[in-house]
């Protein structure tokens, strides 16, 4: 199974999907899908990547524990991003009525199947 087809079940499976992308920590895109052609999501899971390096940081010195999971809505979107392995992320971007518990579950189904394929 290739990277594509991960991201493409992803957003067959969560009503309301935007987009997704596999990132890699350093912001480059390794691979996306988008529904909306407004809506670039190459641009997304780059400049999200030094958010999800800060809230890493943040966990650690807090003394919270490895940061898994990071959600950020906005008016016109919500973005569920979750770590693959110590190197890369999966991002999944939501309309604001889109499913949010599906989107949280699937990207949870993906990572294995990630961690996999970069093995």
């Amino acid at each position: 199974m290739d990277f594509k087809k991960i991201l493409e079940e992803m957003l067959e499976n969560v009503e309301g999907s935007i987009g997704a992308s596999l990132v890699g920590m350093d912001g480059i895109v390794i691979d996306q899908i988008s529904r909306n052609n407004s809506f670039d999501i190459n641009a997304v899971g780059a400049e999200y990547s030094s958010i999800i390096k800060n809230a890493m940081r943040a966990s650690s010195s807090f003394g919270l524990g490895n940061t898994a999971e990071i959600l950020i809505t906005t008016d016109k979107a919500t973005m569920i991003m979750m770590l693959v392995g110590k190197n890369y992320f999966v991002a999944l971007a939501l309309n604001l009525d889109g499913n949010l518990g599906r989107g949280r579950l699937e990207l949870k189904k993906a990572i294995p199947k990630f961690e996999k394929e970069l093995s």
